[in-house]
């Protein structure tokens, strides 16, 4: 059977409050936002809106995690061009084993990637943040907040590990990071 982590309650506020620098509506449309994602040498985005925002201002995102619902609403999926197709199923407040899979599928090999979640999507930015290499940034919904960009580097990282920690789930790392 493969193995479900579930976010305790414990580490819901915690969760609630931004991981990164935060983007509201106007920010987004403005020139250091777009300019984060120019540079970035790799940009992941983790939500439907956020790929749909990365692709209108010019940056296809490199893996963009996606389920077809924003805000428990369905949606087309975005209109973003990918290369490879991981499909994943992940409940609602967990990270599954095949969720970790399928990210580390996404990490290794051709990108753009579209990682296409049965279920929710939402705690799958703390993965991104673990499997991306330095320098990377993981861009990610905040609902009635805006964007949020994580720049991965060793304090993003310990920060996720140690939540990740405290569901259970060890060693998200890529061997090459």
């Amino acid at each position: 059977m493969r193995r479900v982590y579930r976010l305790p309650e414990e580490l819901r506020p915690r969760l609630a409050t931004p991981l990164g620098r935060v983007f509201d509506a106007e920010q987004v449309k403005g020139s250091e936002f777009e300019r984060l994602a120019a540079v970035s040498p790799m940009v992941i985005t983790v939500g439907d809106r956020v790929a749909d925002t990365l692709e209108k201002i010019g940056r296809t995102p490199d893996i963009h995690v996606v389920d077809g619902i924003e805000r428990r609403s369905r949606r087309d999926l975005p209109d973003v061009p990918f290369k490879r197709l991981v499909k994943v199923k992940n409940p609602a407040g967990t990270l599954t084993q095949g969720a970790i899979e399928g990210m580390r599928k996404a990490f290794d090999g051709k990108t753009p990637v579209r990682v296409l979640v049965d279920g929710e999507e939402d705690l799958m930015a703390m993965l991104a943040v673990g499997m991306a290499p330095r320098g990377a940034v993981v861009f990610y919904g905040q609902p009635k907040v805006g964007v949020v960009a994580v720049k991965v580097d060793a304090a993003s990282r310990k920060r996720n590990r140690s939540i990740l920690a405290k569901m259970g789930i060890r060693g998200v790392e890529k061997a090459s990071s």
